[in-house]
């Protein structure tokens, strides 16, 4: 991805996911970047998790490069992780 808004390093959750973009009649398929992290102290956000997704902006026509980001509080984290892990097993077939 060329002209990344989100530093991708080691650290990133995902990198290079299948992700698509929509609108009413429209439809873009693109890589993205996925994130999980907690804000620095000094940006004073304690107590915030944040999920990031960034699209390869070179993939969409309809979309302008950006990052959409959640700011979930731990309970609503930990509610989104006990999601993935359900629909992960349904997905699995368990």
């Amino acid at each position: 991805m060329r002209r990344r808004l989100l530093d991708v390093t080691s650290y990133t959750t995902l990198d290079f996911v299948d992700a698509s973009a929509f609108g009413v009649d429209w439809t873009d398929e693109a890589p993205a970047v996925v994130d999980v992290d907690t804000p620095d102290e000094h940006e004073d956000a304690t107590g915030i998790v944040r999920l990031s997704l960034e699209l390869d902006g070179t993939g969409v026509e309809e979309v302008r490069p950006h990052v959409d980001r959640l700011h979930l509080s731990p309970e609503q984290a930990r509610t989104l992780a006990d999601d993935l892990l359900e629909h992960a097993d349904r997905a699995e077939g368990d």
